[in-house]
């Protein structure tokens, strides 16, 4: 697997004028992406809904929104600790991703040097003094960019603590750089079996055969899958792109699980769908085809999800 990690490495495939404009804004949000995700674009422009997702855009120059709208940077006082609910420790585990998604929460994490979380001491006494928390998330970034036997002592860490009954992994690797699952990452997943992986697919042009490959073999592991999709304008706001993407996912055993509003971050809100639309999208999935395909819609804020649908 090739990343590209510069607009020049790919501009030949683009129209100049886009890849012109791309330049600039990777001076700010920087540009990354995969060979399998790129090439997953039919077409090279904003029409495609998968290049819209990785393609930078002059609108994410736009000063609407916040870096970090929900405070997460100041919830426990530890770095790449956050801590938004009573019951749940989220851990970003990395600003690595296999994509830069334009329309990500943490974008801010972008423009820091690159880091792996490795406080595992911290990280153990934090969940041992606050034996309330059941479930942990590792996220980031991707935990799966980190080494395997970085995750792995993730894992262990979080597995020694008694109170810890839940271990999630966000994770858009299925979606955006499926054949990373080899047997070392597979044979870890089932080690620390039960587990869950929220994925995130958006469009059902990112249901392939390789991804599909992909979550057959984790879901061999033991692991079980839900899927956070997001909202987006451009992408996915239409009922038949949503309709087609749930189904393709719920017949490869992905649970649609959350369609989130897009989020109020800086360099993100030309990806903005009316919560209105969002409400009447999610209604008519469920009642025309019921809660095994319809994921809830949901908002985030400071304060936690609000579920609209």
């Amino acid at each position: 697997m090739k990343i590209y990690t510069k607009i020049e490495e790919i501009e030949r495939f683009v129209e100049k004028t886009l890849a012109d404009e791309a330049k600039a804004v990777e001076e700010v949000y920087p540009f990354r992406c995969t060979d399998y995700y790129f090439f997953l674009a039919k077409s090279k422009d904003f029409s495609d809904a998968v290049f819209r997702q990785f393609f930078p855009e002059k609108s994410e120059l736009s000063s609407c929104g916040e870096e970090d709208p929900f405070g997460e940077d100041e919830s426990t006082g530890i770095p790449h600790l956050v801590r938004r609910y009573k019951n749940r420790l989220l851990v970003v585990t990395t600003n690595l991703c296999f994509v830069y998604c334009r329309f990500c929460m943490r974008k801010r994490n972008w423009k820091a040097s690159p880091f792996v979380f490795d406080r595992f001491d911290e990280l153990e006494n934090y969940l041992k003094a606050h034996p309330e928390i059941s479930d942990v998330i590792l996220s980031g970034g991707d935990p799966f960019a980190l080494p395997v036997e970085l995750l792995e002592e993730l894992l262990a860490r979080i597995r020694s603590v008694e109170s810890v009954r839940i271990v999630r992994i966000g994770t858009r690797a299925p979606v955006v750089a499926p054949g990373i699952f080899d047997g070392k990452r597979l044979s870890l997943l089932e080690k620390y079996a039960p587990l869950w992986i929220n994925t995130h697919f958006n469009h059902p042009n990112e249901v392939t055969r390789e991804s599909r490959d992909a979550i057959l073999s984790l879901l061999k592991t033991g692991v079980s899958i839900n899927n956070q999709s997001v909202l987006l304008k451009g992408v996915n706001d239409s009922f038949e792109t949503l309709k087609e993407l749930f189904f393709r996912l719920a017949s490869v055993g992905v649970k649609p699980y959350y369609l989130f509003s897009c989020d109020p971050v800086k360099g993100t809100q030309h990806f903005k769908v009316d919560e209105g639309r969002g409400v009447e999208l999610t209604k008519r999935l469920l009642s025309e085809f019921g809660p095994m395909v319809t994921p809830r819609f949901a908002v985030d804020t400071r304060y936690g999800k609000r579920l609209l649908v």
